[in-house]
Formats: structure tokens, C-alpha cells, sequence
């Protein structure tokens, strides 16, 4: 199936060939910093697909970052597996994740489905504190090993593969598929009276979602070359919402732009003062406040105002 190339897959491209070229001009620890910016971006754009374009709110999708991120640690640092077969290994941990929560999760919409990803990611967190022989407990798991092993060279890694899952979510919410999670987003009701079935659907964008997020955590458990508890805790959940709204769940372009300033929002805030979560939490609520819509969303009346629209 073809599609038209739109404003929103140039701007996209446009974006992607800056990140491409921006690295040159950054020092070692910006080219880190940016690298987390990508995998926040591919992160909040798995999000989306539940959030914004399946009408779907989960608390607990740091469970699939957490996911990816130790499955693949345990398979190259316990388990002593090749990359590949720890890569599956993830995989197949994220899939089990997301079949079960997903199948007891969907029974319910709204603030109890919120509730149970909620409950279902504490769990993980919980597991993960308590396996210590497996998963570290609370010290966490090290030495896990990077390929390329420069910052430089990972990240352009990490790029290649977000590109390429950033254009794959643009083009999904233009399939059949995508435009059953908006059928059934905006009305779930005539969506099954004109024989979709909700409950599947759902399901199909919940795994796709969390998906999304266990390649980001694969790819950030080598980035950082340690992971700890945290990543699965539910503060790291919220962060995932948060970074999806202040971009944008209109579109992939929102939620990507979204996850990759927070990085930035966020550490300019720990450098600037010692009360940094209360600062980030006024320019977070400011940013809310001022443009429902995300950041796209103000891009978006600018240029219809210039265009005179």
C-alpha cells in the first residue's frame, strides 16, 4: 500500500539528517546525552501508539524498558550468551510481559486499566529486587558489554535503529491496523458494531507498544553499561507519559520530539539548582498549561498564523 509523503514524514527526515550531523560539533558527554535523548524518543513513540493513537493511559510501561534492558544484561553478563541469543532472550521476556499483563490488563479501560499497569509493574519492580542471584536485586547488574565500544560509533547505532522504528511507526498508524487503534480510540463501540474486535486490538497495540520500549531498554542497558531497579520503578512510568504529552500525542513527530528534549529539560534543571525537581516540575507544568497540544502543537499554530490560516 502506498501513502503520501506528508508534512509530518519531512519533518521527521528533516530532524533525522540534523541528529545525524549535530554529533560532530558535541563533545563525548553530549554525544551520550543525545543518545538517551534518542531512546526517550523511541520510547515515548511506542507509548503513543498506545496512548495517543489507541486511547489507551498505562502507568507501568517502564515494566518493557526494564524488560529489554535486563534480559538482555542477564544474557550477556550472567548467562554469558552471544548477543544474539541474548537479543532473543529479551525479546522473549518482553513478549511474556506484555501477553500477560496485557490480556489481564485489557479486561478494563480507563483508570482501572491506568491501575493495573500500574500494579503489574511493581510487580516486575519487585521481582527484580528480589531475584538478586539473577537480576542483581537492588546493586543492579555491571560490565555489561557495549558493540562499538566509543560512544561515537553506539551512537550512531542507536540512531540507524531508531530511524528506522520511528519511520515503521509513522507508516503502522497509516496501515489498516493503525487506523483500527484510531477506530477504536475514538469510538469502541461503532469500532466492534463494524466488526473489529476491540479487546484484540488493543492487545495487538499494547505488545506493539512495549515492544518499542524493550528495544529502547535493549539498546540503553550497553549505553550505559549498567542498569540498576530504577528503570523499572513507576516514577520512571510516569516519565514516559510525561514526555509524551509535552511533545505531542497527535503524532509520531510529537511524542519523538517529546522524548528527545526531556533529557535536556531534565538536566538543565539538575545544573541549575538544587531544588531541580521542583523547577522541572513548574516548567513541565508551564509547558502543560500553555500548549495542550505538546511542543509540535505550538509549531503547528505558528505556521498556520504565518501562513495566515
Amino acid at each position: 500500500m502506498m501513502f503520501k509523503i506528508d508534512n509530518e514524514l519531512y519533518s521527521l527526515i528533516t530532524l533525522f539528517i540534523f541528529l545525524a550531523v549535530i554529533p560532530q560539533f558535541l563533545s563525548i558527554y553530549n554525544v551520550r546525552l543525545l543518545s538517551v535523548g534518542l531512546l526517550y524518543g523511541l520510547a515515548a513513540v511506542g507509548f503513543n501508539l498506545l496512548y495517543g493513537y489507541t486511547g489507551l493511559l498505562s502507568f507501568g510501561h517502564a515494566m518493557f524498558w526494564s524488560a529489554g534492558a535486563y534480559g538482555l544484561a542477564i544474557g550477556l553478563v550472567k548467562l554469558n550468551l552471544d548477543p544474539l541469543m541474548s537479543i532473543l532472550l529479551a525479546f522473549t521476556l518482553t513478549f511474556t510481559v506484555a501477553i500477560v499483563t496485557g490480556y489481564l490488563s485489557l479486561r478494563h479501560t480507563e483508570i482501572y486499566f491506568a491501575m493495573l499497569t500500574l500494579a503489574f509493574a511493581q510487580l516486575i519492580y519487585a521481582l527484580i529486587i528480589k531475584l538478586r542471584d539473577i537480576t542483581g536485586g537492588d546493586e543492579g547488574i555491571y560490565g555489561i558489554p557495549r558493540f562499538p565500544s566509543d560512544i561515537g560509533g553506539y551512537y550512531y547505532l542507536i540512531y540507524i535503529i531508531v530511524f528506522i522504528l520511528v519511520i515503521l511507526a509513522w507508516w503502522i498508524v497509516r496501515t489498516p491496523l493503525g487506523l483500527g487503534f484510531q477506530a477504536v480510540r475514538d469510538n469502541p463501540y461503532r469500532a466492534e458494531a463494524l466488526g473489529l474486535d476491540v479487546r484484540r486490538v488493543r492487545l495487538i497495540s499494547f505488545v506493539l507498544s512495549g515492544f518499542y520500549l524493550s528495544i529502547a531498554g535493549m539498546l540503553y542497558a550497553p549505553l550505559n553499561r549498567a542498569i540498576t531497579p530504577d528503570i523499572a520503578f513507576w516514577t520512571f512510568s510516569a516519565i514516559i507519559v510525561i514526555m509524551t504529552i509535552i511533545g505531542g500525542s497527535k503524532n509520531v513527530l510529537g511524542a519523538f520530539i517529546g522524548g528527545l528534549i526531556f533529557i535536556y529539560i531534565n538536566t538543565q534543571a539538575m545544573n541549575l539548582t538544587e531544588f531541580w525537581q521542583l523547577t522541572l516540575g513548574i516548567i513541565l507544568a508551564l509547558l502543560v498549561y500553555l500548549a495542550p497540544y505538546g511542543i509540535v502543537g505550538i509549531f503547528e499554530r505558528v505556521l498556520r498564523y504565518v501562513r495566515g490560516g
